[in-house]
């Protein structure tokens, strides 16, 4: 039985986010009146808990779970990016990368990371707004010596003068990195629209804004930073750990109530925002994505504080339904978009925050943009009227109760840090179910939203590649112009819409009953075949481990072997999949409420996926499953076919370490098609083609389900009577296909050389080891947890080259390869790849000297990460799906690599990397992607290259795997 204990528990009456309304300190009465005197957890986590606040102030939480290998701990600051000297922008997130480069105790700049590595570690950091967060996590055996290392971050940290130029080049290539984001050049110009607002000011910084100045000196800025902000009664603890809350809260004092407490007060913004220039504008942004998007953005007041009576949310979910009559509904049958989203984000500006409608526009509601916003500012005036009606307050609570009652547990390094920053934002006894706790109906609140939602608070967002511009962005390769919009058009928002609007209809798809249907005694057997007919095998699992959650998951698999040789056929199984996420956006919204999940996706043919509570789950899926089979307008299918196009051509605007991690993924396995032909095929392709190759799938096929949890044999059995109901004239069953992988050989160099339209330079380069087998999978993995640290301190800490570098393990079916990748702003293709070269002979000295103490330390790492008990549904299911979608029916992959890293030796990971690294003539994989900065600067080239014209170039040029 779960066990609750508090020390020193409090309430945190008043949020600290400062608004214009008059009658705030009345609001702050009422939701004082809703606040929790203790820690509320969801009844189905079984862990200890206890809150405590120590000494010197400071917040904790502490979880006690017997069941964990890994301990994990977060400490939060209640100072952010709001806070930076305006002559030192960017100082806050700064001074958080500075941080983790040694302490009084513990100097060495890697050392901390080193120990992590060696301790089956992983840590990170954040900074936002109005915080920055730091969390780490670790085997439970090495836990005090981490929180020794991580307490002394806040206690006495180096904040080393001869590193401040290394680390401005850390902050400035992960500024380079973003600079190009449609996203990141957006939020500046909105911050740049608040006028003196202090959110308007660079926040990530870079060389130009980090460096001395006249009257500013960036060291002592720095170290003046943090003895201003870093103070403990505005910081919060959150620590996970298999001991008892007794051990950890020795350890909570032991290691945290010796931080200094200044006694500050919490940071706060209260400018006000001056409306009558910010508002009433429409912005034209030039996008670097081909996009067609259209956002209706409301700057609300922060009301962070009401979060136990949800007004947004309230708001947000009716403005997001695609039931009849809703914007998203009526626009899309006029074709006018095809996607529509309402969010808020109450914070986004400090003590302001944003009421977002987010639209995907078509070609013709590019043309009647005016006609898109008016129809969605008219039902936000429906909502006025008519909306504000308890039996949705009904609805959300309940989906919302049902997502608390089974909350699932999580990774506990993403815990800890989800749970420092919620203290920071709401009282420390709803730090865990603020986002589900909706404890009344609160007309007033949701009035006084609405009352914001009005041209005197609107920007309208016009973006795509074609908009007129005037103006560019400093910092950001964003171009844009800002308009004022008409009072004419106001007054036109006034008028009844010319479509039938209408409020949402109840959500039929709520679960009513939390029956279980498995036993232990099934659980036991592992994964059985219960269903078995020619072209159609099912085959259940249920959990061993949360065999108390009433969800389940189902993959229905339609494989098909026609998009592994057939181009057209891969192209239309991704319209289809497109297609029929738009026919079916309510049937997924309903679902989405009600605790379930639908989605239609590729694979070789098509893979349904249905998931989460199991009691309206057979009703989600016959209707998904009678409305497989599509039947669209030419019109539907040419907007379908653009969509495509423009995914296609904007993945060339992804990030270049993205652009290189996808082609090599391209590469090395069988199916996939070069970007070129692929457009030119979507080009080609007709209506009657797509309605022909949805034919062929569906009557031949072979079908499989993995249905995995909370399933009756009965259960079961229904579900192959809908899958046969919905292909009732199946022509041939096809031949299983799986995905082949590349035979690597030795003695070939395979080198993709390719210009993007980004700036800076990736790089990544694969060796393979000759042999397959677990044991090479084994002392892959180990190795590169000694590898990976090593390098980020030399290319990255030390050098400065990039702020994205590292190394991996790659599989590549039996065989496993090593490979080392970094995306710098300062550095060409060619002199990159030499500094790798002569980077892997220094690092083969390093492991060669390596001892045997640090790599038992190393190794038990690996086995205790891969032997991690399952947190939750879709951890327990992984291993198994993916063995299931090889073929593999004795579901053991993970128990011989587990083995294989028992058996393996301080021998066996030195000759891996001399067989990859220092193997010259090791199967070798290359993919240089090469920006327009340095587009004047040559590839590089490497002996005895192959150099690859296309994929199918490299797949004429090699053998796959059997």
């Amino acid at each position: 039985m779960k066990k609750f204990l508090a020390v020193g528990v409090f309430t945190l009456l008043v949020s600290t986010a400062c608004t214009n309304l008059n009658d705030k300190s009345n609001v702050s009465v009422k939701q004082t009146a809703l606040i929790s005197d203790k820690l509320i957890t969801s009844p189905n986590d079984d862990r200890d808990y206890l809150t405590m606040t120590l000494d010197n102030g400071i917040e904790v939480i502490l979880v006690s779970d017997s069941s964990i290998e890994k301990s994990a701990a977060a400490l939060s600051v209640g100072v952010g990016m709001l806070q930076d000297p305006m002559m030192q922008q960017g100082m806050a997130h700064y001074l958080e990368h500075m941080l983790f480069l040694g302490t009084e105790r513990f100097p060495q700049t890697n050392g901390y990371s080193d120990f992590m590595s060696e301790n089956g570690g992983a840590h990170n950091a954040y900074t936002w707004l109005d915080i920055t967060n730091y969390m780490f996590k670790v085997n439970n055996d090495a836990y005090d010596e981490a929180l020794e290392r991580f307490s002394d971050f806040f206690k006495a940290p180096k904040l080393y003068p001869e590193y401040i130029d290394k680390e401005r080049n850390a902050v400035n290539a992960e500024w380079s990195m973003r600079k190009e984001s449609d996203y990141s050049g957006q939020y500046k110009l909105a911050r740049n629209m608040l006028g003196e607002h202090p959110a308007n000011r660079f926040i990530i910084g870079n060389t130009q804004t980090l460096s001395d100045k006249k009257d500013s000196n960036l060291h002592k800025e720095t170290v003046d930073f943090y003895n201003r902000y870093y103070s403990a009664n505005i910081m919060k603890v959150a620590m996970i750990s298999n001991e008892s809350l007794a051990e950890m809260a020795s350890k909570a004092n032991k290691h945290f109530s010796t931080i200094k407490n200044k006694n500050i007060a919490k940071p706060e913004v209260n400018t006000k925002i001056d409306f009558t220039k910010l508002a009433k504008k429409r912005v034209h942004y030039k996008s670097n994505e081909d996009v067609k998007q259209l956002k209706i953005d409301f700057t609300i007041e922060n009301n962070q504080d009401q979060f136990a009576v949800k007004p947004n949310y309230f708001i947000t979910y009716l403005i997001s339904n695609e039931m009849q009559g809703s914007p998203a509904q009526v626009l899309k049958k006029q074709g006018l978009i095809s996607q529509l989203a309402a969010y808020s984000s109450v914070d986004v500006y400090g003590n302001y925050g944003t009421l977002l409608v987010d639209i995907e526009l078509t070609d013709k509601g590019m043309k009647n943009r005016e006609t898109v916003v008016a129809t969605v500012m008219q039902y936000i005036n429906l909502i006025k009227r008519e909306g504000i009606d308890s039996k949705y307050f009904d609805e959300i609570r309940t989906s919302l109760n049902n997502q608390f009652l089974f909350l699932e547990k999580g990774d506990e390094f993403r815990y800890v840090s989800n749970l420092a920053g919620s203290m920071q934002d709401y009282p420390i006894n709803h730090a865990i179910n603020a986002p589900y706790y909706y404890a009344k109906f609160d007309k007033e609140a949701i009035e006084r939203v609405l009352e914001q939602l009005t041209s005197e608070h609107l920007r309208v967002w016009y973006i795509s590649k074609d908009e007129p511009t005037d103006s560019a962005l400093h910092f950001y390769d964003g171009q844009y112009k800002i308009t004022d919009i008409t009072e004419q058009e106001i007054e036109s928002w006034k008028i009844p819409s010319q479509f039938a609007l209408e409020l949402p209809s109840v959500n039929k798809l709520l679960p009513e009953q939390f029956a279980i249907k498995t036993t232990p005694e099934q659980a036991s057997k592992g994964v059985q075949k219960v269903f078995d007919e020619p072209g159609l095998t099912i085959w259940h699992a249920p959990s061993e481990r949360f065999m108390h959650q009433p969800k389940g998951n189902l993959d229905i698999y339609i494989n098909s072997p026609e998009p592994m040789t057939n181009i057209k056929a891969d192209v239309a199984l991704s319209v289809w999949s497109d297609l029929f996420a738009i026919a079916q956006s309510r049937l997924q919204t309903e679902a989405n409420v009600a605790g379930m999940s639908l989605r239609l996706s590729q694979n070789i043919g098509l893979v349904l996926n249905v998931s989460g509570f199991t009691d309206k789950q057979p009703q989600l899926l016959s209707q998904a499953m009678q409305n497989l089979k599509l039947s669209v307008t030419q019109e539907e299918f040419e907007q379908a076919l653009d969509r495509y196009r423009r995914a296609i051509i904007n993945q060339g605007q992804q990030r270049p370490m993205n652009q290189v991690f996808g082609k090599y993924s391209s590469l090395v396995k069988s199916g996939s098609y070069d970007p070129n032909l692929l457009l030119k095929t979507a080009q080609n392709l007709s209506l009657n083609e797509f309605n022909i190759i949805q034919n062929q799938l569906l009557k031949q096929n072979q079908v499989r389900v993995f249905g995995f949890g909370n399933y009756s044999q009965s259960d079961l059995e229904a579900v192959a009577k809908v899958i046969k109901q919905a292909l009732p004239n199946r022509l041939r069953v096809t031949e299983y296909t799986k995905v082949k992988y590349w035979q690597p050989k030795e003695g070939e160099t395979f080198v993709w050389q390719e210009d993007i339209d980004m700036a800076d330079v990736a790089l990544i380069d694969v060796l393979v080891h000759p042999k397959p087998g677990f044991i090479q999978k084994a002392a892959a993995r180990v190795l590169v947890r000694h590898l990976r640290n090593h390098i980020f301190d030399t290319l990255r800490t030390q050098e400065q080259l990039a702020y994205m570098v590292g190394a991996t393990s790659a599989s590549i079916d039996e065989y496993s390869a090593l490979a080392i990748y970094i995306q710098t702003p300062v550095e060409d293709v060619q002199s990159m790849q030499q500094r790798f070269d002569s980077y892997k002979k220094e690092y083969g000295k390093v492991l060669a000297a390596l001892d045997n103490e640090i790599f038992l330390q190393l190794k038990n790492a690996s086995i205790v990460s891969l032997k991690e008990t399952p947190k939750n549904l879709s951890d327990e299911i992984s291993p198994l799906i993916n063995d299931w979608y090889k073929e593999n029916f004795d579901y053991d992959s993970k128990d011989k690599l587990v083995a294989a890293l028992e058996e393996v030796t301080i021998a066996d990971v030195k000759a891996f990397y001399q067989q990859t690294m220092l193997n010259d003539n090791a199967s070798r994989l290359n993919v240089q992607m090469r920006g327009h900065k340095f587009k004047n600067k040559p590839f590089a080239q490497l002996p005895n290259q192959t150099k690859l014209s296309s994929i199918e170039d490299f797949y004429r040029r090699i053998a796959y795997q059997h």
